[in-house]
């Protein structure tokens, strides 16, 4: 008996609606401490991820899905199958660093659960939010990090300043997505 092959697809959260308390129940578990210095709770958590539920407009939010290749990959959106799983998120975003309201959209949020780390996911929601943002017209994007600045310099994007940011030190980056 052979195994189905297992297949990652990056979509929209708009077309993944039942992901949508479990991507913020990861998102607040992730980055609680920061949610609680900006005087934000678990609901407003929720309620930012359903503002970001928009294909053709920011903000908007990307999530990968870890699905069966017999079941919903077949070029229908959204509808992955029970067999499906959430397994990474990344938004595109306005206001994401409270103490840079000069710098707009930002991405933001990009999320791999930790048994899914290592294999190309960050990498793909990367490539696929920029590609999104190419697409709606956006000529740079910025980004924060605590931590992960290596991969994001191997993906193009380069470092704007570092700074004290929550109490630890972050690097701004942004990428220039060429569009006029």
């Amino acid at each position: 008996m052979t195994r189905p092959s297992i297949a990652v697809a990056i979509d929209y959260l708009a077309n993944c609606p039942e992901f949508l308390d479990a991507l913020a129940q990861l998102s607040w578990k992730e980055w609680q401490e920061i949610y609680q210095q900006r005087e934000q709770t678990l609901d407003d958590c929720l309620k930012n991820y359903r503002e970001r539920m928009n294909r053709d407009r920011l903000p908007l939010t990307l999530v990968a899905v870890q699905a069966r290749h017999d079941e919903s990959l077949t070029g229908r959106a959204g509808n992955y199958g029970a067999a499906s799983e959430l397994i990474g998120m990344v938004s595109l975003k306005y206001h994401d660093m409270d103490t840079r309201p000069d710098l707009d959209p930002w991405l933001g949020g990009l999320l791999v659960l930790p048994e899914w780390r290592n294999q190309g996911v960050g990498t793909m929601l990367m490539h696929r939010a920029t590609e999104e943002a190419r697409r709606l017209k956006v000529p740079r994007l910025y980004l924060w990090t605590h931590s992960a600045e290596g991969l994001y310099r191997k993906l193009g994007w380069r470092v704007v300043e570092r700074s004290d940011y929550f109490s630890k030190e972050a690097v701004v980056m942004q990428i220039d997505l060429g569009c006029q």
